[in-house]
């Protein structure tokens, strides 16, 4: 079976990534911190990360996170586009950015960019043989 991606963006697997996630309250100054997840997969688009919480289709949430080999924080909001529900009350959630600043959404396409590359230099290396 051949697999068509649909995306127009890359998507990577990452798994040494987490995200910080606050749920938004219009009424606080600071939104509480509702946990600190692991990302399962980053576009530059979006993300999907693992929880114990069960969010809400369409809610907003704030994320906090740092790419690796970087010193920028990327903070962003972010609408929940779908929940999977896993193992014993664990969910996968995925996100779609909301208003990516230019500098991050810069910062996540060089990350994508450096590891996509990294990914296919050793098949290259093969298939030259």
């Amino acid at each position: 079976m051949n697999f068509i991606e649909r995306r127009k963006n890359p998507r990577i697997d990452v798994d040494y990534v987490t995200v910080e996630v606050y749920t938004s309250n219009h009424y606080a100054a600071m939104p509480e911190v509702s946990e600190i997840c692991n990302v399962i997969n980053l576009s530059v688009k979006g993300m999907r990360f693992s929880t114990d919480i069960k969010f809400k289709t369409k809610q907003i949430l704030r994320l906090t996170f740092l790419l690796p080999d970087s010193i920028c924080i990327v903070r962003t909001n972010a609408n929940v586009v779908h929940i999977i529900p896993k193992r014993r009350s664990t969910y996968e959630v995925g996100v779609k950015f909301i208003n990516l600043g230019t500098t991050e959404k810069t910062l996540i396409q060089h990350f994508i960019k450096k590891n996509l590359n990294t990914k296919q230099t050793p098949s290259k290396a093969k298939s030259s043989k």
